[in-house]
């Protein structure tokens, strides 16, 4: 990979085949997407977990068609809500594209703020390691007895990055997780990062990150930015089309609390301070989720 500058910051690592830009929602990946696409000749995967999901561009921040028909982006608008994607799936597509793009001599960008996504691209997924049969009949028996929603629930507590990859219904995840947490004492992402499945082409994994109170702001004018250019007309289409709001998908951050105020449990005021809040502890989880594992480079992008 040729020197690239971001920001402030030269990054020479000619060992590197490809770049993660990662960090938390509306830090300023997209700019600095848009920066880098002036000086190289790239095309970029999404690393988000909702922007394969078709109709829900405006909750899910997904870039605007004017980028889109300037820049090659892969991963976005191809599956309708009613379908789980997960880091299982993401890894192995980004991979395939990411081997495609560099075949093609441009330079592949991962940009997305999904940590156990980015992950699993570059160390894969173990399945084999904290078995317990017995445990898992122990979650088996809850699940059959209806317990599924309110265990996936519990899982959302403990580990929301993980748990925020199924639906409630994918039992055999959900009990694999129950089963990884009693029988080792870590949480399934933590877990899951102990990987035997390392992609051979390397990446440089360049953390994006501002001032904690500019964060803030950016996230409250994103929010309200969203509403005005339809957010909830987007939520109500979703249900017109027949897509119900306890979809895997349609249960993020932006999406609940507008389906809350439709059914009439939230007003407008609340709806819109519990989308701000809930996006401003989402980014403090993934900037802690970052800081807990590798990556190459941490860029602040100031002011």
């Amino acid at each position: 990979m040729k020197p690239i500058k971001i920001h402030n910051q030269i990054l020479d690592e000619s060992q590197s085949d490809y770049l993660i830009l990662a960090g938390p929602t509306a830090v300023g990946k997209t700019d600095t997407v848009v920066s880098l696409s002036d000086e190289h000749d790239i095309e970029i995967i999404s690393g988000d977990s909702r922007q394969i999901y078709k109709f829900m561009n405006i909750g899910t921040a997904t870039p605007e068609s004017e980028l889109l028909e300037r820049l090659p982006h892969h991963l976005l608008n191809e599956l309708t809500p009613d379908i789980v994607w997960n880091a299982a799936d993401f890894y192995q597509r980004a991979r395939q594209i990411i081997k495609e793009v560099l075949g093609r001599g441009k330079l592949a960008v991962v940009v997305g703020g999904a940590g156990m996504y980015l992950d699993a691209l570059r160390f894969g997924l173990f399945e084999e390691q904290h078995k317990d049969p017995a445990i898992r009949q122990k979650y088996q028996d809850k699940v059959d007895a209806g317990e599924a929603e309110s265990l996936w629930n519990q899982l959302m507590e403990l580990d929301p990055e993980y748990a925020g990859t199924f639906h409630f219904n994918n039992f055999k995840k959900l009990m694999r997780a129950f089963e990884i947490y009693e029988s080792s004492g870590m949480i399934p992402s933590e877990a899951f990062s102990n990987s035997t499945d390392p992609f051979e082409k390397q990446g440089t994994l360049v953390v994006l990150d501002r001032d904690r109170k500019l964060l803030y702001e950016r996230i409250n004018h994103r929010v309200m930015m969203m509403l005005e250019n339809g957010l909830i007309q987007e939520c109500q289409t979703l249900l017109d089309r027949g897509y119900k709001p306890d979809l895997y998908p349609m249960r993020t951050i932006g999406y609940k609390e507008v389906y809350a105020f439709l059914n009439g449990e939230i007003d407008e005021s609340k709806m819109i301070d519990s989308i701000q809040q809930n996006t401003r502890n989402f980014a403090k989880r993934q900037l802690t989720w970052f800081r807990n594992h590798s990556f190459d480079y941490w860029i602040d992008l100031g002011s």
